[in-house]
């Protein structure tokens, strides 16, 4: 006879959970933008802009035609301020179901970039 303890339920119920955390979206492919012009930059602040909730966007140096993501800096200090904690926040440039998306690394939430011209990345 197999005895149940509670913690047996526990890990069992844990698997269970874990299952669907497993499972990826098949049409998701990492991409870069097609052109850096300031036409597609602007979109893609725009887009930023959207999913941060920000006016004023300001992207960490890269080159976004060959980089898969892109950071976008904290604001400045305020006038009273001495120091900022903030940290940039970063998104994942893919396309998903041939749409351009950014997808913030730290809660994986997808937003759609619609007008941002980009491309699968180089493998």
């Amino acid at each position: 006879m197999i005895r149940r303890t509670p913690f047996s339920y526990m890990f069992a119920s844990l698997f269970l959970f874990a299952l669907p955390a497993c499972q990826t979206h098949a049409d998701i492919t990492p991409a870069t933008l097609t052109t850096a012009d300031a036409a597609n930059i602007s979109i893609l602040k725009a887009a930023l802009g959207d999913a941060l909730g920000r006016a004023n966007i300001e992207i960490a140096a890269a080159d976004l035609t060959t980089a898969t993501h892109v950071s976008v800096l904290p604001p400045p200090p305020g006038e009273f301020e001495t120091h900022s904690v903030a940290m940039p926040v970063a998104f994942d440039i893919v396309l998903d179901d041939g749409v351009c998306t950014l997808v913030r690394r730290d809660t994986g939430e997808r937003h759609a970039a619609p007008g941002l011209a980009c491309r699968p990345a180089k493998g």
